[in-house]
């Protein structure tokens, strides 16, 4: 058989699996031959699996910076709305731990690279959760209008269950409202307020919702100073 005969015997199906080999070479080779580009973007941080019964304390930032590099097209197709950074506290025990963010933690396609986050590191206080039933101070200023007096300050609930950080919860003695105001009032009165939680994380369990109840009465009448008797000129004196 000469060799002509064996080089185009099934001439067609040797030329569909050559273009075929050439298509996939093309493809699988084309990212190396585009021109590789770096991005900045700023994704939202993300903690995930918090340990039950703790919460996190500590002022997180809403964000951090990344920087990727990649393949022109793998970047253009990069969708920034669907990134996060993530740490995870699973196992996590109370108190303060910082927490390395890693290229691993950024949700990026295998063919996009992360290489800088700033910051480099997150620190996360956690603490355990404690509640407990606190009495509700009523808070008012002023005085009233002149000539009255306040004769008894009320608010509605008495108590509440506060809960929070074990540490802030241990803290408090009370639950105070809002301040009301009593300048110039001349007459009882109620007044719709609200709880001043003391920090962030606390809540208390009924709401903060509060009704402070001021009864004013007008002032007594001061009692008339009896005037003192003239005195009588002593005998001899003129």
């Amino acid at each position: 058989m000469s060799l002509s005969r064996v080089l185009f015997r099934n001439a067609g199906t040797k030329l569909l699996a050559l273009a075929i080999a050439a298509v996939t070479w093309f493809i699988l080779t084309g990212q190396r031959r585009e021109r590789i580009s770096e991005r900045s973007y700023r994704v939202p941080l993300s903690i995930v699996n918090v340990p039950s019964g703790t919460m996190v304390v500590s002022p997180l930032p809403d964000s951090v910076d990344v920087r990727v590099r990649g393949a022109l097209t793998p970047l253009r197709t990069l969708d920034p709305a669907r990134l996060e950074a993530v740490v995870d506290l699973a196992d996590s025990a109370p108190g303060e731990k910082r927490y390395p963010l890693e290229p691993g933690d950024i949700n990026v396609p295998p063919e996009v690279e992360v290489i800088g986050i700033n910051p480099a590191e997150i620190r996360i206080v956690l603490d355990e959760i404690a509640e407990r039933t606190l009495p509700v101070l009523a808070s008012v200023v002023g005085a009233p209008a002149e000539g009255a007096v306040v004769e008894e300050v009320t608010v509605d609930p008495k108590n509440v269950h506060a809960i929070g950080p074990a540490q802030v919860i241990a803290t408090m003695s009370n639950v105070p409202t809002q301040p009301v105001s009593l300048e110039n009032r001349p007459a009882s009165f109620t007044a719709a307020t609200t709880l001043a939680l003391p920090a962030p994380g606390v809540r208390v369990r009924e709401g903060q919702a509060a009704s402070v109840q001021v009864k004013i009465r007008p002032a007594p009448t001061p009692e008339p100073t009896a005037r003192p008797a003239p005195a009588r000129p002593k005998k001899g004196t003129s």
